[in-house]
């Protein structure tokens, strides 16, 4: 992990709009808000600055389920840039891996580990056809040239 580092931390991507990661000793968990109206919760283990997770997902409001394994690297923040993490999610246990990113925006998760992320309108921005996300610097991110 760099220097003065932490999984610890509210993050943002593309398909996340709200990423929650709680850290104690070497485990992780954490539950996210993503685009169309989707919900999810993950526990992993973290090796310094790799976090290997199995992860469930739902549409809210349904009882249909996914679930799967995935890994994340920590990338410290830069001058100017956030720190981000980047890596695999797939289906299942040996499904296809498609890639995933996100950069962190504070240093403490929303709420507590069982409350609700984000109102349940926050992701209408999505969509529509506005480009990108409102938070900023999504847009612009450097694990995809990695």
């Amino acid at each position: 992990m760099p220097a003065g580092s932490s999984w610890r931390g509210v993050y943002q991507g593309p398909y996340h709009i709200a990423l929650n990661i709680w850290v104690d000793g070497n485990r992780a968990v954490g539950n996210w808000r993503a685009v169309g109206d989707r919900e999810g919760q993950f526990s992993g283990t973290a090796f310094g600055n790799l976090l290997v997770i199995n992860w469930v997902e739902q549409a809210t409001g349904s009882a249909e389920r996914w679930s799967g394994r995935g890994y994340f690297v920590y990338g410290g923040a830069q001058p100017g840039k956030p720190a981000q993490i980047y890596g695999e999610w797939g289906m299942g246990r040996s499904g296809r891996t498609s890639p995933w990113w996100a950069v962190k925006r504070a240093e403490e998760p929303l709420g507590d580990r069982a409350a609700p992320l984000i109102d349940k309108d926050a992701d209408e921005q999505y969509r529509d056809e506005t480009p990108g996300c409102e938070m900023g610097n999504c847009d612009t991110h450097d694990a995809e040239e990695q």
